[in-house]
């Protein structure tokens, strides 16, 4: 039996075929977006012109003399440019700059913002990375006591547009809406305080449990959510004017968008992201195989599906990042002896059940600046190595597709 899985984003994007032994009982759990149909010029524009919870896009831009678009980094999957050719046509404003929602993640080159917005956006528009230590504006505390602390050229522009994508995410429960400002373009402080005082994901989790609210978070809850809630007062503090986000396939295509108000907008998304990353499994499995694509750059984010392997099996992690893992200023290794980030957070605890783990990439890196699974994994650079490491004798196989966006329920 063949399997093929999407892999390279970002670099080529091509197809990787996985062929089993004949005798292997196989199953391929697709979530139930995987083929979903790509959306096109015309339902941007429709949704741009009749959003969500908010004057169209066109209408707030009346009588305004420049604008910030502010889009996600390329730990995302979003293919920003055709998106924002679009918001560009309605705005009608010359004056546009962007500025990438990196938040505490590492900086970006001329290569990745042209990858993420096209070439005619790069060399037309000022586009810069944040910076969490620098050029921050404090407008204030939000009612959790998070600093509100934003880009200041962000907070220069009297219009304040961002264009992002809705995800299952561990933390938050689905990315996307307000998470494009805390902690897109955040200040350190007010990363810091979301994440870790608030929530108590990192180094808080050695001293107490993390917030009911953001436990087992991916793709379950949103509103609830304390993260959630706490980014939701600092875009409103912060002035966010008009959100745009999408939904993807296994193709990285948008295929849904939702306009508007970053809060009603956001929600409605969700509404149907639940269903469209959903995903079917099973468990007992003696061989688990994740792929990571959408993000491949933060693979950690593909082991959740370790859950369906039995005690003492195999789990198989696919992420050919030519990137590399992303450079985390929070929650990353920044050495061998000192572990790194303020909430630093180590390789995750799921992966114990496995009696062994196998790493395949084309790229590998002795110890990334994110952790991805410590010193257990086997590293190979081909399905034939890890077939090897394996074993040929009949075995039941589980194979997720993009196991970084789907979720289990």
């Amino acid at each position: 039996m063949i399997v093929t899985v999407p892999s390279h984003p970002w670099f080529g994007d091509r197809d990787l075929a996985l062929e089993f032994p004949n005798d292997w009982e196989v199953k391929v759990f697709k979530m139930k977006g995987h083929e979903s149909q790509a959306i096109g010029k015309n339902e941007i524009l429709n949704a741009l012109r009749n959003p969500i919870g908010s004057k169209p896009l066109a209408e707030i831009a009346k009588g305004k003399d420049s604008a910030v678009i502010i889009f996600d980094d390329l730990t995302r999957p979003t293919k920003v440019g055709g998106i924002a050719e679009v918001v560009i046509e309605e705005l009608k404003i010359e004056d546009i700059t962007f500025v990438c929602a990196n938040g505490a993640h590492g900086t970006f080159n001329r290569e990745d913002f042209s990858k993420k917005l096209g070439e005619r956006i790069v060399e037309s528009y000022p586009v810069f990375n944040h910076n969490p230590y620098e050029n921050l504006q404090f407008l204030g505390e939000t009612s959790f006591g998070t600093p509100v602390e934003v880009n200041a050229e962000v907070m220069s522009y009297p219009m304040k547009i961002a264009i992002g994508c809705i995800l299952p995410h561990v933390q938050y429960g689905y990315g996307g809406g307000a998470k494009i400002m805390l902690p897109g373009v955040a200040g350190m402080r007010s990363i810091i305080h979301n994440h870790g005082i608030l929530a108590g994901w990192g180094y808080a989790m050695k001293f107490r449990e993390i917030h009911p609210s953001c436990q087992m978070a991916y793709g379950k809850v949103n509103e609830e959510n304390i993260q959630r809630r706490d980014a939701e007062e600092f875009a409103k503090i912060a002035g966010l004017d008009f959100m745009v986000n999408v939904l993807v396939n296994i193709r990285r295509e948008s295929t849904h968008v939702f306009a508007g108000d970053f809060v009603q907008a956001h929600r409605k998304g969700v509404e149907v992201a639940r269903e469209h990353y959903s995903t079917p499994i099973e468990f007992d499995f003696d061989v688990v195989v994740a792929n990571a694509y959408s993000k491949a750059n933060e693979a950690t984010l593909a082991c959740w599906t370790a859950m369906c392997l039995k005690e003492g099996g195999t789990f198989v992690l696919m992420s050919n990042s030519r990137w590399g893992q992303v450079t985390h200023f929070l929650h990353g290794r920044w050495g061998m002896r000192r572990r790194g980030g303020t909430l630093y957070l180590p390789p995750p605890e799921i992966l114990q059940r496995a009696g062994k783990v196998i790493f395949i990439s084309e790229f590998h890196e002795k110890q990334p600046s994110f952790e991805v699974l410590g010193d257990k994994a086997v590293k190979v650079k081909s399905w034939d190595e890890a077939l090897e490491e394996i074993g040929k004798n009949k075995k039941r196989a589980a194979v997720f597709p993009d196991a970084t966006i789907q979720k289990p329920f």
